[in-house]
């Protein structure tokens, strides 16, 4: 007799090394903006940006080469692939600042890319939910001996300078406080629009 484990509903999460662009160049970019008006949205203190213009020479590299990487992506995932990046903007997360749990509707894939040149810990790690995670969390939480990809409600990436990480627009994420004091927390988050 044989037996399997079937993966049904699983949700991919893709992370991407490209710290071989020119993050000094990009990331002084991303703190130029601060000077702008911040947005309103899932952040709880810091700034957020306006949608950037990714037309601009900085931004010109790293725009061609996550269009690259999505493609990729779309190929192992059998999507139709995104022919842009819808909108980017720029997060900048002092002491104790945050982004609550949201997803990125309207879209296909979202993404963050990390322009800064390091980031230490405890500045806020992207901490994604399980898509089951309101009714999991009833019957399934404490039950864990050892959290694997099955049973797991959460799943934290520690954000690395230049890597980026592209994920289901549906899915829910936030973003932890940044515990630093004296380090401001850049990212840049992007949607790809769905294919009519």
């Amino acid at each position: 007799m044989t037996s399997e484990i079937i993966n049904f509903a699983v949700t991919p999460i893709k992370t991407i090394d490209l710290s071989h662009l020119n993050l000094v160049e990009i990331e002084e970019y991303c703190l130029m903006k601060i000077h702008t008006q911040s947005v309103t949205k899932s952040n709880q203190g810091g700034f957020q940006s306006g949608d950037i213009d990714l037309s601009e020479k900085v931004l010109r590299n790293l725009n061609n080469h996550l269009i690259i990487e999505t493609h990729k992506l779309c190929d192992e995932l059998q999507l139709k692939k995104p022919t842009k990046i819808d909108n980017m903007w720029v997060n900048i997360n002092n002491y104790g600042h945050s982004n609550t749990n949201h997803i990125h509707p309207n879209c296909l894939l979202s993404g963050v890319f990390y322009p800064s040149q390091s980031y230490p810990e405890n500045c806020g790690d992207i901490k994604f939910r399980h898509p089951a995670h309101d009714i999991m969390v009833y019957d399934w939480d404490s039950q864990q001996i050892n959290y694997t990809k099955y049973n797991s409600l959460t799943y934290k990436l520690s954000p690395i300078s230049g890597h980026a990480i592209i994920f289901p627009s549906w899915l829910v994420h936030k973003v932890e406080p940044n515990l630093n004091k004296n380090f401001l927390r850049v990212s840049m988050s992007f949607n790809m629009a769905k294919m009519r």
